[in-house]
């Protein structure tokens, strides 16, 4: 069974090769197919099954170690985790990260062996797997929330299908196309990759039928549309003088705060000048609201004086605390002509970095990691006014780091009358490699999926401003000090397909449609089982 750890070992580096920061997104539609066509030539040897679920789990291993490297680095800085134990965790990760492709295997040998004839050479067949591949993968659990679909976020044409049915829809129909051009291998015929290419044309057709739409709104809405104009500070500030910060250094807390302070006013002097000027998540390092202790008074006391000088709405992260004294990561919006502040309380939480399964029930746990925060739960999706110098209002989504990943989350959003998406974020603790470029791209899909434009601003990098079909307006360098312009308009562009199904069938429709499917089939292979036996 060499050929299998071959194929999966070549699968594996395709996979990873098509995603951020490589971004050769179109190696995606082929990456399965060397597994794909060796477990078929193997299939009906003994021990067969066996052998193709090891070489799935080595092809995940693959993905996990090319895809997620960065991991080991930031479970040190993130966790406080000596280097043997950051190494031991991060095996356990590739273990156990990306099982959906074995799982996968197994369910696609039985769908194959089963299949009724007349799906032999077709489409259906095909369709079908996708459809399981999308299901599995929704259902896994998994840290990052990646799917085989986020390799396209660089492919202008190809995420315009995202509005489908979510970046689970590119998923399945990268499956569809990865399994069509094995099954021609297969069967030795044309059909089903012709059928396969058939099925990419049509994405791309409807891709640039979108895009040329998105581009004939915009020409329409040049001049009367009510317009934001926003400025993202990113003022790169590293991590260890972020934890200092955090934990009352004074020195390293004014350091912070002046740093946002210097950019912002720079912002002011820039000829657009801003209706709302964006930090990042934590980006005040203290209880807003309510200091304790006298340097945390002089620094409300300073960023009240600046709040004086500027007109419109900034908006930054920060933390709450309420009156049960439980601790949020928010994000505040302070409307300065009114004095008036609209809070945000960070929903989904980071798990491992800001709560810990159990730890609630068992506190003493929360000492074996003294670097983690553990927050609580904000009540989930909202939205909130600003308003810009005419006095114009906008509905702002906000999302704080990791929810930018969740298609839900922004949906929710979106339904509720958004006019823009805003996610801000840290990522320093990081580093430069891997993390940034992933997240960046993984967040790309809220813009397609709710055809809002996205202002993100983060602490070190990357800062963008994208727009709804999620091509880059605006975009700050990594791990460097800059302040990104950006405009918005009323929202003018019409809510998607996924959207308006999300309406009757709920946020992420398509997604559990798939899971559906996978689970009745599941049973029914497992209920045949049972009764043969």
């Amino acid at each position: 069974m060499k050929a299998l750890f071959l194929s999966a070992t070549l699968s594996g580096i395709l996979y990873v090769l098509s995603f951020a920061p490589w971004d050769l997104h179109a190696l995606q539609w082929i990456a399965f197919v060397p597994l794909l066509v060796t477990a078929d030539r193997v299939r009906n040897r003994p021990g067969s099954l066996k052998a193709t679920l090891l070489a799935g789990t080595w092809m995940s291993v693959i993905i996990c170690l090319g895809g997620f490297y960065w991991m080991v680095g930031a479970t040190m800085r993130f966790g406080g985790l000596p280097l043997p134990v950051a190494l031991a965790v991060f095996m356990a990760f590739c273990l156990t990260g990306q099982l959906q492709v074995p799982l996968y295997l197994l369910i696609r040998q039985r769908l194959i062996r089963h299949s009724v004839p007349e799906w032999t050479g077709s489409l259906v067949q095909p369709l079908l797997l996708g459809a399981f591949y999308a299901g599995i993968e929704s259902l896994y659990p998994k840290i990052f929330l990646d799917t085989a679909g986020h390799a396209f976020h660089s492919a202008l044409l190809v995420r315009q299908a995202a509005d489908l049915g979510g970046v689970f829809f590119l998923t399945s129909l990268s499956l569809a196309f990865n399994e069509g051009i094995a099954s021609s291998l297969r069967l030795r015929s044309l059909r089903p990759a012709v059928a396969s290419i058939v099925l990419l044309a049509s994405v791309l057709l409807y891709g640039q039928w979108r895009v040329g739409q998105h581009q004939n709104y915009e020409s329409l809405h040049t001049g009367t549309t009510p317009r934001l104009r926003a400025a993202m500070v990113q003022a790169n500030i590293g991590d260890f003088l972020k934890v200092a910060a955090e934990q009352g250094t004074r020195d390293a807390m004014i350091s912070v705060l002046e740093q946002y302070l210097g950019l912002s006013g720079s912002a002011l002097q820039d000829h657009s000048r801003p209706d709302a000027i964006i930090w990042p998540e934590t980006a005040y390092p203290s209880l807003f609201r309510q200091p304790e202790t006298p340097n945390e008074v002089r620094m409300e006391n300073r960023l009240n004086g600046f709040l004086e000088t500027f007109p419109g709405t900034l908006i930054f992260g920060g933390y709450d605390r309420d009156n049960s004294g439980v601790e949020y990561n928010s994000l505040f919006f302070h409307h300065a002509p009114v004095r008036s502040t609209r809070t945000y309380h960070k929903n989904v939480l980071l798990m491992f970095g800001e709560t810990l399964p159990f730890a609630d029930s068992f506190p003493s746990m929360k000492t074996w990691f003294p670097t983690m925060g553990f927050f609580g739960r904000g009540p989930g999706p909202e939205v909130i006014e600003v308003k810009n110098a005419e006095g114009q209002s906008f509905n702002i989504a906000p999302s704080i780091c990791y929810e930018g990943l969740i298609g839900e989350h922004s949906a929710q959003g979106a339904l509720l009358g958004a006019d823009a998406l805003v996610n801000v974020t840290n990522d320093s603790w990081f580093g430069p490699e891997g993390e940034p470029y992933l997240h960046l791209a993984l967040t790309r899909f809220r813009t397609v999926e709710t055809r809002l434009p996205l202002l993100r601003s983060t602490n070190t990098g990357f800062s963008v401003w994208m727009d709804a079909i999620g091509e880059t307006r605006a975009r700050s360098g990594l791990f460097e000090s800059a302040v990104l312009s950006a405009e918005i308009k009323k929202r003018t562009w019409p809510f998607s397909p996924y959207l308006e199904i999300g309406r009757v069938l709920g946020a992420n429709w398509f997604a559990r449609i798939c899971q559906i499917l996978t689970l009745l089939f599941a049973g029914i292979f497992l209920t045949k089982r049972y009764r043969s036996t």
